[in-house]
């Protein structure tokens, strides 16, 4: 789950090993550090719901906030199952086609999975609660504001994340006016920015936002109106705990209707 794990797109060209992501992004490895732990249905007839997270998503905070807050709206305790794919060992067994499906057994809902708000498309054998969140890939720019993709002047050095979506929009229309530069993670392309290297970057949000809040600098971001920039976060989920998912589900439209669940994910929240 971290930025390099979950945005893939595997119907777009060049995605197939993650928008930079699926073996890091949002929700993905293996090593479960749950021994212990209540199992999805011991802990639903206790009163809990317990929650999968990737430690190294860097949605991982917004994650557990808004897992917390849900079910604390019907006076439920949240037990979490924490992994981490950027541990070595996690990350292959997060290129597995079966992961998802078998972390799900280990939880009631699989927190911070990136599907794409156009063409949203789910591991096999695992369902998605609603939206919880709308994030995406962000045009950064150092100063107080963004300029627009659609604006950028010809051969402006635009950095991407080898094989994230960004890559694909510089084939055609405007985008074949521009420079681009790829780099292999989402952290040698901020640097590149922040050190003047590239005019722009195109990144993904939640790596962005984690990023900024740890280490706070001069740096502006826009929504870029392409195709496949914008992500929901969902929590996936087996059959078998469909009651749970709907019970979540319900959670988060009370926290939307009481205006609390734009200030859980007000990171994401960016001008256009």
């Amino acid at each position: 789950m971290s930025s390099r794990s979950m945005v893939e797109r595997t119907a777009l060209p060049r995605l197939r090993k993650q928008p930079g992501f699926r073996a890091r992004l949002v929700c993905g490895a293996a090593t479960l550090l749950a021994a212990g732990l209540l199992t999805a249905s011991a802990a639903q007839a206790s009163g809990t719901t317990t929650f999968c997270l990737d430690q190294a998503n860097p949605s991982y905070a917004t994650d557990r906030t808004v897992a917390t807050a849900a079910s604390h709206v019907d006076h439920l305790t949240p037990r979490f199952v924490v992994i981490d794919t950027s541990d070595k060992t996690d990350a292959m067994k997060a290129r597995k086609p079966e992961f998802f499906a078998h972390l799900a057994t280990r939880c009631d809902l699989v927190m911070g999975f990136p599907v794409d708000a156009g063409a949203p498309t789910l591991p096999d054998g695992v369902t998605a609660s609603a939206a919880y969140a709308r994030t995406g890939f962000v045009l950064a720019a150092r100063g107080k504001t963004a300029p627009s993709f659609a604006d950028l002047a010809p051969k402006t050095r635009v950095g991407t994340s080898y094989l994230t979506v960004p890559t694909t929009w510089f084939a055609e229309g405007h985008g074949t006016t521009l420079s681009e530069q790829e780099y292999s993670t989402p952290g040698t392309l901020y640097a590149a920015l922040a050190q003047g290297r590239i005019d722009a970057a195109l990144i993904w949000q939640p790596w962005l936002a984690r990023h900024l809040a740890a280490h706070p600098a001069d740096i502006a971001e826009r929504r870029v109106s392409m195709p496949n920039a914008d992500w929901n976060l969902v929590a996936l989920y087996r059959q078998d705990n469909r009651a749970a998912a709907a019970r979540f589900d319900r959670e988060i439209k009370a926290l939307s209707r009481s205006g609390r669940l734009a200030r859980l994910i007000a990171p994401f929240r960016v001008p256009r």
